[in-house]
């Protein structure tokens, strides 16, 4: 489980990283930085920092069934593994194939969703890059055009899930019903990490997927602007040594 959710979370990094870019005025694509980026492998030694700050939080929500509590993650969450459940459900090859063409129908439109998010979020860009003070009718098409785009990415499983539901019979349905949080979750930990990172982030949206990384990736944010996480500055102005006697760190 733990190899699992450290993968998971090095994929929420990796996808957080462009957006966090942006929050922090694109500082992330300054020559300069660029360059500290590429010195002594800044970006493997730090980039584990967020995620193990990461992985308490994680594993907290597997293990107290958070998703199960909640209808919409449940669901979404049922999209993804209902494909995978032949045994358990008895489910016949033709099942099987219908469950995988919705699922993969579901993932398709995902991905272009994603892409014209990126491209309504790239035009709002370039109306500042052009204008100080951009006409409001524009950003607000912009900016409701995301809006309806992401909303239509979060219904979009719960509405796969119900289209599942009806390839099963009665029986299978049941069945299904009657299973335990702890099985289903069982079945998401094997998901690939090229659905598991849809999963979470059809979850949880943008700014949920920003929510949860943004504790872990500050202080890495911090070092590529070349500054050190705040308990490191604590640490170098008000250091003790063992005996607790106050003493000043070597510069």
């Amino acid at each position: 489980m733990y190899t699992v959710i450290k993968r998971l979370v090095l994929g929420l990094t990796l996808l957080s990283m462009p957006a966090l870019a942006q929050q922090h005025g694109h500082q992330m694509m300054r020559p300069d930085t660029a360059r500290g980026m590429m010195q002594g492998g800044m970006m493997g030694q730090m980039g584990m920092m967020p995620m193990m700050q990461m992985m308490p939080r994680m594993m907290g929500m597997m293990q107290q069934g958070m998703m199960m509590q909640n209808p919409l993650h449940r669901a979404t969450m049922m999209a993804f593994v209902l494909p995978a459940m032949a045994d358990t459900l008895g489910l016949s090859e033709q099942q099987q194939r219908q469950l995988g063409e919705l699922k993969q129908r579901m993932l398709q439109a995902h991905r272009a969703r994603q892409q014209e998010i990126r491209q309504h979020q790239q035009a709002l860009q370039a109306l500042f890059q052009n204008e100080q003070q951009p006409d409001p009718a524009a950003l607000r098409e912009h900016l409701q055009a995301i809006a309806r785009l992401e909303v239509d990415d979060r219904l979009a499983p719960y509405e796969t899930f119900r289209q599942m539901l009806q390839v099963l019979n009665d029986a299978q349905r049941e069945r299904l019903r009657g299973m335990q949080p702890h099985q289903l979750m069982a079945y998401m930990m094997r998901l690939p990490m090229m659905e598991m990172m849809p999963m979470m982030h059809m979850m949880h949206g943008r700014e949920g997927m920003m929510r949860m990384m943004q504790g872990g990736m500050m202080p890495m944010m911090q070092m590529m602007q070349g500054g050190m996480p705040m308990h490191r500055q604590m640490e170098g102005q008000h250091g003790h040594d063992q005996d607790g006697h106050h003493h000043h760190r070597p510069r």
